[in-house]
């Protein structure tokens, strides 16, 4: 299939893959996902197997290798579950409306799925030749990766270029940097107490949370290049009783240089008080670490090749995060955004724009088969 030949083609994949849901957590959605990109990965010759994970989802991985002494070592990166739980796809399946598609995660990211596959079906052998292309697919990119970092951080030691394909910003802009993310969870214990008859005996859990919530809102209007919010909070145990615990979760997103000075702030709330017979534990769960600067010369290249087809694209840098992260952290030049053009992502209005599956399918063949090229010289950033 190629894009031009088969559009009708990759918008019924598309269509498939929107319609099979696939929720944090649902294996058996994720495989069904899987069973749905695998006999396409088999027509791109590529070679799959999926890796098991300590109790996550199994990774998706496929490969294939040119026969050209030096060739490009690329990986793609594209996540195949959604935000969306069990059922969401019969409550309301994909359909196209004018120009937009849409459906749950048509754009976060199952358009990019087609996008990775579509661009592959445009590339000749001689492109093939000077590639070692690996694809990662994964299950838990909406949870944070947790169970499929380590296999996608192994794929991508020593590539020349990582490939991300989030959806494209509404502008059509594509993404290169990111901000990382770091969650926190504060943990108050008190001593309960009647709050009718003894009220003084106890130490208030609540009271204590609430100080530690002006502070982190305050932390988070003093680091620059940073933010920091309170995002879901409880204490308390009945109506009548002081409360003897209470707790708050913190997301913080932080440009590289930040990380460090958000860490020591919230880990300073550690400790006793301010109410008296009150303590505060701060454990930091989950995360990803910045994607801090722009690779310019592969976005250059990526830009350059959608203007041989007559696109203009720009960049932008992101606040949210995606498995990109990971692979910049670790040195690999890395581009994301690489999906088709699209908006509403996580609500029942995200959309895709449907003509920019092909013309970001088309872009990325040009920029593969660019970066397939034979090295001018052993400095040569590809």
């Amino acid at each position: 299939m190629t894009v031009e030949r088969d559009g009708t083609a990759w918008l019924s994949l598309l269509e498939e893959l929107v319609n099979t849901d696939s929720a944090p957590g649902d294996h058996t959605g994720i495989e069904a996902v899987y069973s749905r990109l695998v006999p396409v990965l088999d027509r791109l010759g590529l070679s799959v197997r999926q890796r098991a994970t300590d109790g996550g989802p199994s990774v998706l991985v496929a490969r294939r290798s040119g026969s050209r002494t030096h060739r490009s070592r690329v990986l793609m990166v594209g996540h195949v579950d959604t935000v969306f739980d069990r059922g969401t796809a019969q409550a309301r399946p994909f359909r196209m409306a004018g120009e937009r598609a849409f459906g749950p995660g048509v754009a976060d990211m199952k358009g990019g799925l087609v996008v990775m596959l579509a661009a592959l079906s445009e590339l000749g052998e001689d492109a093939w030749d000077g590639l070692d292309l690996t694809m990662v697919f994964n299950g838990d990119e909406e949870s944070g990766s947790p169970f499929s970092r380590p296999v996608i951080e192994e794929m991508a030691t020593g590539r020349d270029a990582a490939l991300v394909f989030e959806a494209a910003r509404p502008s059509g802009a594509v993404v290169t940097s990111r901000r990382g993310v770091a969650r926190y969870r504060l943990d108050v214990t008190g001593r309960a107490s009647h709050s009718g008859s003894n009220p003084g005996a106890g130490a208030n859990a609540l009271e204590t949370l609430a100080h530690k919530i002006l502070g982190i809102q305050q932390l988070g209007r003093d680091v620059d290049r940073a933010t920091v919010n309170v995002v879901l909070a409880d204490g308390g145990t009945r109506p009548n009783i002081i409360p003897p615990v209470a707790s708050v979760h913190v997301d913080a997103r932080f440009d590289d240089e930040a990380e460090r000075t958000v860490e020591r702030g919230l880990q300073a709330l550690a400790g006793p008080g301010p109410v008296e017979g009150t303590t505060t534990q701060v454990t930091r769960y989950g995360g990803r670490p910045a994607f801090p600067r722009p690779f310019d010369w592969l976005a250059g290249e990526y830009v350059d090749a959608a203007k041989t087809l007559g696109l203009r694209i720009e960049t932008v840098a992101a606040g949210g995060v995606s498995d990109a992260n990971f692979t910049a952290a670790l040195g690999v030049p890395t581009l994301d955004g690489l999906g088709p053009s699209g908006g509403g992502a996580h609500t029942d209005d995200e959309y895709i724009e449907v003509a920019s599956l092909a013309e970001r399918a088309s872009a990325c063949a040009v920029l593969l088969s660019r970066l397939a090229r034979p090295r001018a010289a052993p400095g040569d950033q590809r």
